[in-house]
């Protein structure tokens, strides 16, 4: 397992993840919620690998980092043609992961922990995945947002037992 991010860095070098990120960019700059940022995108990475780590499930750093600069990605896609993120994130990452020649097993490692990103446990899921990478990696995207000083936490569609109002390990 290497401790190298070498597939996330050439995530952050390809021209059409780059083209990607500054549309997000744009669709959301006038965005009151939590935004789907590098910032964002680092967090989740950084909570997933520790609580990977607290919970002694073995991760490849570079599937989580790369996961989480993907996993929001089709969000451009959500807000212009009302698709649902986590799936035109999978498309889109999976263009990006073929650009940069990304072995298929990692390729599909990533892949798996996008389409799961908002939903861990899908009817047709195994229920062994509850207590994996996926279940973690889903926690962390929701741990990443800090609603207790968000301005916008009351205007927040998010049920009061999702929102993060106090800070925890």
């Amino acid at each position: 397992m290497s401790h190298h991010l070498e597939v996330t860095n050439l995530i952050l070098a390809n021209a059409t993840y780059l083209r990607e990120l500054e549309l997000l960019n744009v669709l959301e700059q006038h965005r009151i919620f939590c935004k789907h940022d590098m910032a964002h995108f680092l967090d989740v990475a950084r909570i997933a690998m520790l609580l990977c780590q607290e919970e002694q499930i073995p991760a490849d750093p570079d599937v989580i980092y790369s996961a989480a600069l993907l996993h929001d990605i089709g969000r451009t896609e959500e807000y212009q043609h009302h698709i649902p993120h986590d799936l035109a994130s999978v498309h889109k990452a999976e263009s990006i992961l073929e650009e940069i020649a990304c072995e298929e097993t990692k390729k599909q490692k990533i892949l798996n922990l996008i389409r799961h990103h908002r939903h861990p446990d899908h009817p047709n899921q195994d229920p062994a995945l509850l207590e994996s990478i996926e279940s973690i990696f889903y926690r962390a995207d929701k741990k990443s947002r800090l609603c207790f000083c968000c301005p916008a936490c009351s205007q927040c569609n998010w049920t009061q037992d999702k929102k993060n109002m106090q800070i925890e390990r």
